[in-house]
């Protein structure tokens, strides 16, 4: 895997897409050293979707948040009190 800046990337587009193409590479475009994208093959990454009902889709939510630790500087914390946080 190479990567590339995002200059040379936009700079070398085409080229880079036909290299994804002929070789399945995947090439990672950084910004300032940082990855921030990827380009690889269509059907490397595909996943298939399923809609989840709303009892699954709150049960994922609650689990989410279960699993959340708590912020020291909020917690306990009323609700006026931070919306004035948020304001400030």
């Amino acid at each position: 895997m190479r990567s590339i800046g995002v200059f040379q990337a936009k700079a070398r587009l085409s080229a880079l897409l036909h290299d994804v193409e002929a070789t399945g590479e995947v090439i990672v475009i950084t910004r300032h050293g940082k990855a921030i994208a990827r380009l690889s093959p269509e059907n490397e990454f595909t996943m298939p979707r399923r809609r989840l009902s709303g009892h699954d889709l709150a049960e994922r939510a609650r689990r989410f948040r279960e699993s959340q630790k708590a912020d020291p500087e909020f917690d306990g914390k009323g609700w006026e009190v931070l919306k004035k946080f948020a304001r400030e």
